[in-house]
């Protein structure tokens, strides 16, 4: 299966190995290509559409220790100068554990601790015990998809709220799969991914006759 790329954003950092990683996640069949409907709306209310879903929820626990070696190499590319003041951060356990593998396997190398966050008062943030783990850390939050950024936006502005009272050294974020559609000058500063892929979320007037022609699959999470 053939994903379509788009050349990328100029402030958007992509594997050098992106490739490899590509194929890997192929392999597991967790690029699904069909007809979508996502979460994101149009302005007329209806729920966008597109071709393509990553599922992530989807790998298996081998299949996550197979791809931590490629996480690993990416976070020695673009961290070099950082590792030791690294803290690799995710979403609560259970709901994604791709992160916690990742820190896990790399525990013994770098002795690199673990965090999570969660939604409290629907924001995504860390809070208590693990926003203390934090302090004086370089978080590195790994995370599985770029589709819209607002979790990224959410979990940015309460961390900048506590920057300061927990001297924190600086704030990354690395994406399995950035879909590369959801801005044009966005994000300012540096957002890291494994791979891109170009999977437009459109209005369903959009989309192509064949593509609507496909048993339509709601996105869910």
């Amino acid at each position: 299966m053939s994903t379509p790329i788009r050349p990328h954003n100029k402030n958007l950092k992509i594997f050098s190995n992106a490739d490899t990683y590509l194929t890997q996640l192929q392999s597991y069949g967790i690029i699904e290509k069909g007809h979508f409907e996502y979460k994101g709306k149009a302005e007329d209310g209806s729920r966008l559409r597109g071709e393509y879903f990553v599922n992530f929820r989807k790998l298996k626990t081998n299949q996550e220790i197979e791809i931590s070696d490629l996480y690993w190499n990416a976070i020695e590319e673009f961290f070099s100068d950082k590792i030791s003041d690294l803290i690799i951060v995710g979403v609560a356990f259970g709901s994604l554990s791709l992160p916690k593998v990742i820190q896990t396997l790399g525990f013994s190398k770098y002795n690199i601790e673990y965090a999570y966050t969660e939604k409290r008062n629907g924001i995504l943030g860390l809070y208590g015990e693990q926003a203390e783990k934090c302090r004086g850390k370089h978080i590195l939050f790994i995370e599985d998809v770029f589709n819209n950024g607002t979790s990224i936006k959410e979990l940015s502005s309460e961390i900048n709220e506590k920057k300061e009272n927990l001297e924190l050294k600086g704030f990354s974020v690395l994406y399995g799969v950035h879909r590369g559609h959801t801005f044009a000058e966005e994000p300012k500063g540096e957002v890291y991914t494994m791979c891109q892929i170009y999977a437009p979320a459109v209005h369903s007037s959009q989309l192509s006759a064949e593509i609507l022609a496909r048993p339509l699959k709601e996105y869910k999470k």
